[in-house]
C-alpha cells in the first residue's frame, strides 16, 4: 500500500483518477511541506537531464538545501556548473568552487568571484588539481592586489605565462618571491634579480634560493663515505639503493639498526650470500625484505620465517620490470610468495593462462587486486562485489569483463550486493526497477528511485516520500514539466 504522502502526491500531479478539488486539496497540503520541497529541489540541482530553465530556477533558491552535503562532490554539467555559480549566496560559490569535478570555464568565473573567500578556494583547487585557467584570467590574479593569489600564481598555477611567473620574482611579497624561484625558473633570471634575491633580508626567499640552486651529491658506496655522511636520510637511501662495495654492503648486512639491516636486505647491488645471512635477523622486516629479493630461488624463499604484515605492500621494483616478459610473469605468478603474486596482477597486460591462475589463488588479496586491475574473469568480478567490504568494492562494476547484460538474474537473489547489480543490466525491464524500488535494502531502493527506466506512476510516488524524494527528483526520467511544477509547489519563482 502506497504511503499518504505517495498517494497525495499522485493526487496532486495527475496520475491517478483525482477530481479538481482532489487535486486543490493534495497540492495545499504538499505546499505546506518545505522538508519535501528541500528534498525536491537537491534532486533537480544535480539531475542531468534538467533543462537550463529548470536550473536557473534552483539556483536562484537561497539558502539552497543541504549545499554542503551534494554541491561539493557531485559531478556538475556545464550547464549546472555555470546556473551555480551565478548563486547569490557566497557560502554556496565557496562550497562549488571546492568541487574537484567543477568544469574549468565555471572555475574560472569563481576565481574571479566578488567574495575574497570563494576566489582564494578556487584558485587554490586550480593550483591543486591542474586546473588550466585562461591566461587573462591567470595573469590578472598574478598582476592583482591579492598576495594570497600571488602566490597561488607563483607555486605552479597552470596557464601562467613565463614573463609572469619571472616577474613575480620581484613581488613585495617575501611569499610570493619565494614561490616563485626554483630550479625551472632560476637559470632564466636576470643577473641583477638573481643577485637581489641571494641577498634577499627574508629567510624563506634565500631559502628558495638554496633549493633552485641545490646540485645533489650522489650517495655514499664506500664505507669511509658512508661514515662521513652526516644526513641520516641519505644514509639509508644509500642502504637501500647506492652501488654500495662489498666492505660497506658488509658493514650494512651486520649494522645495529635495523633500518639499514632492512636496506641491505632490499638492495640489490648487495651479494646474495650476505644478504641471505639476513634470513634469520632477529627484525621481521628484515626476513621479510630478504624473501622479496630476485636473486633468492624459490626454495631458499620458502625456506625463510617471514611474515606478510595485514594491508597493501608496495610491488617490488624487479618484478615491475618484468612486467613486459611473459614468461617470466608466469614464472613469478607460480611463487610461494603471496606478495609476489599479488604483484604480478599489477601488470597491465597478463597472459590468459596467468589471469587463470591468478582467479583461482588460495590468496584472497591476489583475487581482489586481480579484479582491481582489470584482470579478472567475470565470475570472480561478480563474486568479489557481492563479498568485498572495502570502499574500492562499487568500483569493480566499472571494470571492463563486469559483463552487465544477464545481470538480471539477481534480482531475487539474497545478497543485496547482487540485487544492486541486477540494475546494471541494460535489459532490466521496467518491471524488475520497481520491484527492486520496494527492497528491503536501501541502496537498492535508492538505485532503483534513480533508475530512467522506473514506471512513472511510481516515481511519482516516490516523489512524496518512502524515504527517497530526492532520488526520485533527480531521475533523468523525469518530464522537464513536472520538474517546474514541483518547483512551482515549492513556491519559486518561475
Amino acid at each position: 500500500m502506497a504511503h499518504k504522502d505517495d498517494q497525495l502526491t499522485r493526487v496532486a500531479f495527475g496520475v491517478s483518477e483525482a477530481t479538481d478539488a482532489d487535486r486543490a486539496d493534495a497540492l495545499r497540503l504538499l505546499e505546506a511541506d518545505t522538508a519535501l520541497h528541500a528534498e525536491w529541489i537537491a534532486g533537480l540541482a544535480v539531475n542531468s537531464a534538467a533543462p537550463e530553465e529548470v536550473l536557473r530556477r534552483v539556483f536562484t533558491i537561497d539558502p539552497l538545501p543541504d549545499a554542503q552535503y551534494w554541491l561539493a562532490y557531485r559531478k556538475l554539467s556545464p550547464k549546472m556548473a555555470m546556473a551555480a555559480v551565478a548563486h547569490p549566496d557566497p557560502r554556496v560559490r565557496e562550497i562549488l568552487a571546492r568541487n574537484p569535478h567543477l568544469p574549468p570555464n565555471a572555475l574560472a568565473v569563481l576565481a574571479e568571484d566578488p567574495d575574497p573567500k570563494v576566489r582564494r578556494v578556487a584558485v587554490g583547487m586550480a593550483l591543486e588539481y591542474g586546473v588550466e585557467l585562461p591566461t587573462e584570467v591567470t595573469v590578472r590574479l598574478a598582476t592583482g592586489p591579492e598576495a594570497r593569489l600571488r602566490f597561488f600564481a607563483a607555486a605552479g598555477l597552470p596557464g601562467l605565462p613565463d614573463e609572469t611567473l619571472l616577474s613575480l620574482t620581484e613581488d613585495p611579497d617575501p611569499r610570493v618571491r619565494a614561490a616563485a624561484i626554483y630550479s625551472g625558473s632560476w637559470p632564466r633570471l636576470r643577473p641583477e634579480v638573481r643577485a637581489a634575491v641571494e641577498a634577499d633580508p627574508d629567510p624563506q626567499v634565500r631559502q628558495a634560493v638554496e633549493r633552485a640552486t641545490h646540485v645533489e651529491v650522489p650517495l655514499p658506496t664506500t664505507v669511509e663515505d658512508f661514515l662521513a655522511e652526516a644526513d641520516e636520510r641519505r644514509r639509508r637511501d644509500a642502504a637501500l639503493t647506492a652501488p654500495v662495495d662489498s666492505a660497506l654492503a658488509a658493514l650494512l648486512a651486520t649494522h645495529e639498526d635495523s633500518w639499514l639491516r632492512d636496506g641491505a636486505a632490499r638492495n640489490p647491488h648487495v651479494p646474495t650470500a650476505l644478504a641471505l645471512a639476513l634470513a634469520a635477523d632477529a627484525e621481521p622486516s628484515v626476513r621479510l625484505a630478504v624473501s622479496l629479493r630476485a636473486d633468492v630461488t624459490e626454495e631458499q624463499r620458502t625456506a625463510i620465517d617471514y611474515t606478510v604484515p595485514v594491508g597493501r605492500h608496495p610491488v617490488p621494483a624487479w618484478v615491475e620490470e618484468r612486467f613486459g616478459d611473459p614468461d617470466a610473469l608466469r614464472e613469478i605468478a607460480a611463487s610461494s610468495h603471496i606478495l609476489l603474486r599479488r604483484g604480478v596482477t599489477c601488470a597491465p597486460e597478463l597472459p590468459a593462462d596467468v589471469i587463470a591462475r591468478l582467479a583461482a589463488d588460495d590468496d584472497y588479496y591476489v583475487r581482489l587486486m586481480l579484479c582491481e586491475n582489470d584482470h579478472a574473469p567475470h565470475e570472480l568480478l561478480v563474486e568479489m562485489f557481492a563479498d568485498w567490504n572495502g570502499l574500492s568494492w562499487g568500483m569493480l562494476a566499472y571494470r571492463r569483463n563486469f559483463v552487465r547484460p544477464g545481470l538480471a538474474r539477481f534480482a531475487d537473489d539474497p545478497n543485496h550486493r547482487l540485487r544492486y547489480a541486477a540494475l546494471f543490466d541494460p535489459q532490466a525491464e521496467p518491471e524488475l526497477v520497481e520491484g527492486l524500488s520496494h527492497d528491503t535494502d536501501g541502496m537498492v531502493r535508492c538505485h532503483a528511485a534513480g533508475d530512467p527506466r522506473l514506471p512513472g506512476p511510481r516515481l511519482i510516488e516516490l516523489l512524496g516520500g518512502d524515504g527517497m524524494p530526492r532520488t526520485a527528483a533527480a531521475n533523468p526520467a523525469l518530464p522537464a514539466e513536472l520538474m517546474h511544477q514541483l518547483l512551482d509547489v515549492a513556491g519559486v519563482v518561475r
